[in-house]
């Protein structure tokens, strides 16, 4: 480069997940140069990202001069990224005759690298002394929890400080820095998820920029949602099943069949019905009982190198092969479908010793899912797209197992035993939070008046007491769990849990 290299960097966002996760909805790099005879003088690039909630679309438009200088414009949403609307040196120049020749451009001098990055939030907000502070008046961790995150990196925290009965009290801290948190469990210190999306432009061929995930190419997040977003009024494809437990425990039951909860389960792919023609290859496919998806691939139509896939009805890629990494001589573009299924427990609740009670509540098991979805065809000589392949995983679309209308299919009605043994679900239980509450003031209740200011004993010795050690461990107390047993491996490799 015949300059210093051009460094800007975007101001952290925040997204409010856990997990900062990046999924391109849209990507369109398009020649529109009305002088292509003469050889690429124009190009438009587009890319639409979901960052947690957060969308977010850049956009690049790249002109060369008839002189052999490229004058370049980069947005992001409506801010302008280059040129620096913040440096008036630059000049506004551009080709006319081009759709975008009223946008900012300048010449690139140099190579330029634009950084936007995220923040995500820790896991283990909310959750009762999940972690440990260390108040700057003493060097000691305290147990505590934290109940937000906010914008700078700092967090608010509910800190339990040793009371004069013993007990132990609660301090609101309105502000503490990340290196005086740690995690109670492994006493490591504070994890913050922070992943950027990294433009890089060079200065000797604009027309190839790249745009990366940290180092990762940003073709390897194309993805779409499974089940597909529909527009109100029509009815969201079902995501969720619910099981009911009697109060005893010897039976659950579920309004859905048999093999249908098997097909919800695995969430296997089927295929559904495929068109081929010359100029453009439809497919269908159903992911578990309730969900299907349409998957287009035809031509541009305008432009002869460039073909269009669309997914649920909504463009994902219009690119030449030499845009979207594909294999020499061959148009190929990779994307996850990514989704979530629940199965939501109706289970009587329990006291902290295990007794059933009247009241009910719900456990609901989260699984993550994604199957990797592969369209290809032979870009050299004349194209045909009736010849085009589809891949989920790495089964051709021929030799998936063909949709089928299921007839009679009893409703699941069973023993806990029986549906462990064959679908290898437990049956959670659910601890009552108003009976664990209930426990614990009457816990202090009798604490405070049993014991003295000091935390000496006074009637019965509660609070000098040493430990009870418990040499055989069948004589410990026995506890109701009360989260979800882990869910199969078989069933996602991100199995997570809620009450």
């Amino acid at each position: 480069a015949s300059g210093r290299p051009t460094l800007r960097k975007q101001k952290t966002v925040p997204i409010g997940k856990d997990e900062v996760d990046f999924r391109v909805q849209k990507f369109s790099s398009l020649d529109t140069s009305a002088y292509t005879s003469w050889g690429k003088h124009c190009k438009d690039t587009t890319w639409t990202v979901c960052v947690g909630a957060k969308t977010v679309e850049i956009s690049m438009h790249v002109e060369k001069a008839p002189a052999g200088m490229y004058v370049v414009s980069i947005m992001c949403d409506d801010e302008q990224v280059f040129p620096d609307p913040h440096e008036p040196t630059n000049s506004t120049v551009g080709m006319s005759g081009s759709r975008n020749s009223g946008l900012p451009k300048a010449p690139l001098r140099s190579d330029f690298s634009w950084r936007y990055p995220f923040r995500g939030t820790v896991k283990g907000i909310g959750k009762e002394r999940a972690f440990e502070v260390r108040p700057l008046s003493q060097d000691r961790w305290l147990p505590a929890t934290l109940k937000e995150q906010l914008d700078d990196c700092t967090f608010t925290a509910l800190v339990y400080i040793a009371d004069d009965v013993g007990g132990l009290r609660e301090e609101h801290y309105p502000m503490v820095q990340r290196e005086n948190i740690r995690h109670q469990a492994t006493r490591r210190p504070l994890d913050i998820p922070e992943r950027a999306l990294v433009l890089v432009v060079p200065e000797t061929d604009p027309l190839h920029a790249v745009l990366k995930v940290d180092e990762e190419l940003i073709t390897h997040f194309f993805a779409r949602p499974s089940p597909p977003p529909v527009a109100r009024p029509l009815k969201a494809p079902q995501c969720r099943i619910a099981l009911s437990v009697n109060q005893d425990r010897s039976e659950v039951t579920s309004d859905i069949g048999c093999a249908k909860f098997q097909h919800f389960l695995t969430g296997e792919v089927r295929a559904v019905r495929n068109t081929a023609r010359k100029t453009e290859h439809f497919w269908g496919i159903q992911v578990g009982p309730f969900t299907e998806h349409r998957i287009e691939l035809r031509r541009h139509e305008s432009l002869p190198k460039v073909y269009c896939l669309i997914v649920d009805d909504e463009l994902l890629v219009e690119s030449a092969a030499e845009d979207i990494e594909s294999r020499e001589d061959w148009w190929e573009c990779q994307f996850r479908l990514c989704g979530e299924r629940f199965v939501d427990w109706e289970v009587f609740e329990t006291d902290v010793d295990g007794h059933t009670l009247d009241t009910q509540g719900v456990v609901s098991q989260r699984t993550a899912y994604h199957h990797e979805v592969i369209v290809s065809f032979t870009a050299s000589g004349a194209v045909n797209l009736s010849q085009a392949r589809l891949h989920i995983g790495n089964v051709e679309f021929s030799e998936l197992p063909q949709a089928r209308t299921l007839g009679r299919d009893r409703p699941l009605k069973c023993s806990p035993e029986a549906l462990r043994g064959t679908y290898n679900l437990m049956t959670p239980y659910k601890v009552s939070e108003a009976a664990t509450n209930t426990f614990t003031q009457v816990r202090k209740a009798f604490g405070a008046f049993f014991c003295g200011a000091q935390g000496k004993a006074d009637v019965f010795g509660c609070c000098t007491r040493p430990p009870v050690q418990i040499d055989n461990r069948y004589d410990a107390p026995v506890r109701a769990p009360s989260a979800m047993s882990p869910a199969p491996e078989s069933y996602g490799a991100d199995d997570r849990f809620a009450d």
